[in-house]
């Protein structure tokens, strides 16, 4: 059970960073935010998303994250039906550890973008980090045979793939995943995944680095 949280907080990380670094970027704060978050929950082996190599970050990402949820609200009351905000708002409460605020958020959105993939993807992850694997996996099902090119639904499967012990299955997703868009974030990062299952060193540079 501790791997399969540990695993969601790593996916919800790397997916939603590019959300943090937005809202976080007029104050400064962004990088920090992305980086300690990023950190966290990371298996044995991965490397490190710190650009720095450092986990000092890590004890204030709370705090980052709290204010950025502050900010998101407030422009989103400011703008109710702005769907954007709204999944950006999730992305916030997801790696704040508040699930339930997430699934109204992303639902939220959902009622302004009806079949939304990347809304209906967060949103099963959300249920598989509340136990509710099947409607989860069931829920990605749907998103994949509508679109079997949605890589975030692919790296997701995998995720809950994993977290059931199926290593095979999960290497399956996580490649699809990588083969959909090599040079994205979660390409990267799926493809860092299917290396250590094939017990090798990930080839992707640390970021910051001169290679």
């Amino acid at each position: 059970m501790r791997r399969h949280y540990l695993l969601f907080g790593m996916g919800a990380a790397v997916l939603v960073a590019a959300a943090i670094v937005a809202v976080g970027a007029a104050s400064g704060d962004g990088a920090a935010v992305t980086g300690a978050a990023a950190s966290q929950g990371l298996p044995a082996g991965h490397p490190s998303t710190d650009a720095n190599g450092d986990t000092s970050t890590v004890a204030s990402s709370s705090g980052k994250v709290d204010e950025t949820i502050l900010r998101l609200q407030k422009a989103s009351t400011a703008e109710p039906h702005n769907a954007t905000l709204l999944m950006s708002l999730g992305d916030a409460y997801v790696l704040g550890g508040r699930y339930h605020r997430a699934e109204r958020a992303y639902r939220a959105a959902l009622a302004y973008r009806p079949g939304d993939a990347t809304a209906t993807v967060r949103l099963a992850m959300v249920w598989q980090a509340e136990g509710q694997t099947q409607r989860a996996t069931t829920s990605l099902s749907a998103v994949l045979a509508k679109d079997p090119g949605q890589q975030e639904a692919h790296y997701s499967m995998a995720i809950i793939l994993f977290s059931q012990n199926d290593i095979a299955g999960a290497k399956s997703q996580w490649g699809t995943a990588a083969r959909i868009d090599p040079k994205s974030t979660i390409g990267r990062r799926s493809q860092s995944f299917v290396d250590l299952l094939e017990g090798k060193q990930s080839a992707e540079p640390e970021p910051g680095s001169s290679n």
